[in-house]
């Protein structure tokens, strides 16, 4: 299956209008990768929505949002423009959305790699998956040794690298680009019971790290789903992108 590289230029006022209208606007605080996936979902449904994807902030330009998809432009502007109300189509831009298919890296290709993440490790109560309770990584090491807390990038580092590795990359160097504690929204409630507008919004607390470094390729073929899967938890909610370049040195 081929992965398409996406790349919008949306409307940041528009797209902010939306949000407030949709009462998705994110407080003092709050992740707004909610409301994009909630824009994103207006435009192509369930189905088609772009996931994992990356919204970059840029000093005195528009912000761009790329994702990762197995449908390319055309066929996504095609589907928009059949079902998509026009404002959400306006607040994206979707004229001038544009895509390319990714290589397919080989085994022992170095590469950079640049990816937002949302540290947190899942903990079953009782063994019961519907008593699920996720807790931010450093939490969850502080709490497993009280008596030696670690430090907090160091546990990032380790988190992320581990999920590189579980992608089907050998880690080379690997460094904390910054972090911020922001609340991330998710709906509450199993999905399907009241409809997805009905369900109340739950701000789960914790932080969002980038992490950049240099990795080689170990398994061709892991790496290429771990792409279009993306890293961790909230992949639909603009974490988990792994951003690719020439390796640093």
């Amino acid at each position: 299956m081929t992965t398409h590289l996406l790349r919008f230029d949306p409307d940041a006022a528009r797209a902010a209008l939306w949000f407030e209208a949709e009462r998705l606007a994110p407080r003092s605080g709050e992740d707004d990768g909610y409301a994009w996936h909630a824009l994103l979902t207006a435009a192509f449904g369930k189905a088609l929505a772009p996931k994992p994807f990356r919204v970059l902030a840029r000093r005195g330009r528009p912000p761009q949002l790329l994702a990762y998809s197995a449908v390319a432009a055309d066929d996504l502007k095609a589907a928009a423009a059949d079902f998509a109300d026009p404002k959400v189509i306006a607040a994206l831009a979707l004229d001038g959305l544009a895509s390319k298919a990714m290589p397919a890296f080989a085994a022992g290709r170095r590469l950079g790699v640049s990816v937002r993440l949302r540290p947190v490790v899942r903990t079953d109560r009782d063994g019961d998956r519907n008593k699920t309770r996720e807790l931010d990584a450093f939490v969850a090491a502080c709490a497993a040794a009280p008596d030696a807390p670690p430090e907090r990038s160091q546990v990032y580092l380790d988190w992320a690298r581990a999920r590189l590795i579980d992608a089907g990359a050998k880690v080379e160097l690997l460094r904390l680009d910054g972090f911020e504690g922001c609340a991330v929204l998710r709906r509450s409630g199993p999905s399907g019971q009241g409809g997805q507008g009905a369900r109340p919004l739950l701000a789960i607390p914790g932080h969002a790290v980038t992490i950049v470094g240099t990795i080689c390729i170990v398994d061709a073929e892991r790496f290429a789903a771990a792409i279009a899967r993306g890293l961790g938890r909230h992949r639909a909610f603009g974490y988990g992108m792994m951003l690719l370049s020439p390796p640093e040195g």
